[in-house]
C-alpha cells in the first residue's frame, strides 16, 4: 500500500526543509549577487511547496483509508446479522449492496491516493533534501578556505539541445551521461594499484618497523649492563565494564606499553618478511587492470570536471523549464555549484 510519513518521518522532512528564516538569510549572505540568491530561494521555495502539496494528500489518503475500514466493518457486522437468521434479510441484502459499492469506490480512490501521495512524497524528499545541502554548504565552515562563491555566465539552451531535440530528452541524455561518469570513477577507484608500487610500500614499511623493533645494547657495552633493551611500543585497548545492579555499561580506554613483537620480528627477520611479503603481492596482484596512484588522480579530477560542466547544463535545462512551468526538478545529488550557477575562486591569504 501507500507509503505514509508518520511523526518522526515529518520531523525529519521539516529538518531537511528547514523554514527557519535566520538559516535562510544566513545561506543567502554568502552568495555573490542577486541571480544566486534567486536560484537559492527558488530551490527553497519549491522545496516548500512540494511539502504543501504532499500534506493534504497524505491526510485525504488517511481518512479514506479509516472510512473504508468504517464500512467494511459495517459489511462485516451486517453479515454476522444475517448468518443469525434474523428478520429483514432484503433490507440487509440492499445495505451489503450498497455498502459493497461504498468499499469498491473508497478502494478505488484509495488507490489513486496512493499513488498521489507517492509522487507526491518523492518529491517533497527530493527538493527537501536539496535544499538541506544548499544550507549546508552555504552555512558557515561549509566552504574550503580560502575560497569564496562567484557566479558562472549561464549556458545557452543552444549549446545544449541538440536538432530537433526536446528539453526532456536533453535531461534524461544529460542523467545518463552522468551516471556513466560515475560508473568511470567507480571503476577507477575499484582499480588494483600496480603491484611493484605496493613492493616499495611494503618493503618501506617492514624498514621503519625494523628500525623501531631493533634492541638497544648500548647499556651492556657502556655501563655494564647485564640486560638486553628490547624494544617497547605503546598499546591501546578498548574496555568495556559490566555493572549488574545498574544495568549499565561502562566503555572507556586503556593504554601501556608493551613488547614490540611485530617490530623485532622485522628487525631480525626483515630480508625473509620483505620477501614472503613480495610474494603475497604477486600472487593478489592484477597488474593488467593496475593504475598507478598519480594517473588514477588525474583521470578522477577529469571525470569531476566533466561531471560538474555536464550538471551545469542539467541545471540550465531544469531553470529554463521550471520558468516554462513545467513539472521538473533538479535531482537532489546535483551539484550544489550547478544548481546554484556558482563556481569556488581561491582567494589569497
Amino acid at each position: 500500500m501507500g507509503h505514509l510519513i508518520r511523526n518522526g518521518e515529518r520531523r525529519q522532512v521539516n529538518d531537511h526543509i528547514g523554514f527557519q528564516s535566520s538559516l535562510h538569510n544566513d545561506a543567502a549572505d554568502l552568495l555573490p549577487d542577486e541571480g544566486a540568491r534567486h536560484r537559492f530561494e527558488a530551490i527553497v521555495d519549491r522545496a516548500a511547496d512540494a511539502r504543501s502539496t504532499w500534506l493534504p494528500v497524505e491526510e485525504q489518503m488517511r481518512a479514506t483509508r479509516a472510512e473504508l475500514h468504517r464500512v467494511e466493518s459495517h459489511r462485516q457486522q451486517l453479515i454476522l446479522t444475517r448468518s443469525a437468521h434474523r428478520p429483514g434479510a432484503d433490507k440487509e441484502d440492499k445495505q451489503g449492496r450498497d455498502l459493497d459499492k461504498q468499499a469498491s469506490e473508497l478502494t478505488e480512490k484509495l488507490r489513486r491516493l496512493i499513488a498521489r501521495e507517492a509522487t507526491a512524497a518523492a518529491r517533497m524528499r527530493n527538493c527537501g533534501i536539496l535544499a538541506s545541502r544548499c544550507r549546508a554548504f552555504l552555512a558557515p565552515g561549509g566552504l574550503p578556505s580560502p575560497a569564496r562563491l562567484a557566479s558562472v555566465s549561464p549556458i545557452a539552451l543552444s549549446e545544449i539541445l541538440e536538432r530537433g531535440e526536446r528539453t526532456i530528452d536533453a535531461l534524461e541524455r544529460l542523467r545518463l551521461r552522468i551516471r556513466e561518469l560515475e560508473a568511470h570513477a567507480h571503476q577507477i577507484r575499484s582499480a588494483p594499484f600496480p603491484s611493484e608500487a605496493k613492493k616499495r610500500d611494503a618493503a618501506a614499511l617492514i624498514a621503519r618497523l625494523a628500525e623501531r623493533g631493533a634492541p638497544s645494547i648500548s647499556a651492556m657495552i657502556d655501563d655494564n649492563a647485564s640486560e638486553i633493551a628490547w624494544p617497547y611500543t605503546l598499546q591501546k585497548h578498548n574496555l568495556i565494564a559490566v555493572v549488574p545492579d545498574a544495568n549499565t555499561r561502562v566503555v572507556g580506554t586503556a593504554s601501556g606499553q608493551v613488547p614490540d613483537v611485530i617490530g623485532l620480528l622485522c628487525w631480525a627477520l626483515r630480508d625473509t618478511l620483505t620477501e614472503k611479503v613480495n610474494e603475497l603481492i604477486e600472487t593478489n596482484s592484477d597488474d593488467t587492470a593496475a593504475l598507478p596512484a598519480d594517473e588514477r588522480e588525474k583521470q578522477l579530477a577529469q571525470i569531476e570536471a566533466d561531471k560538474l560542466m555536464t550538471e551545469r547544463k542539467e541545471a540550465a535545462l531544469v531553470q529554463a523549464a521550471q520558468a516554462a512551468g513545467e513539472a521538473v526538478e533538479h535531482r537532489h545529488d546535483i551539484s550544489v555549484l550547478a544548481a546554484l550557477q556558482l563556481e569556488l575562486v581561491t582567494q589569497s591569504r
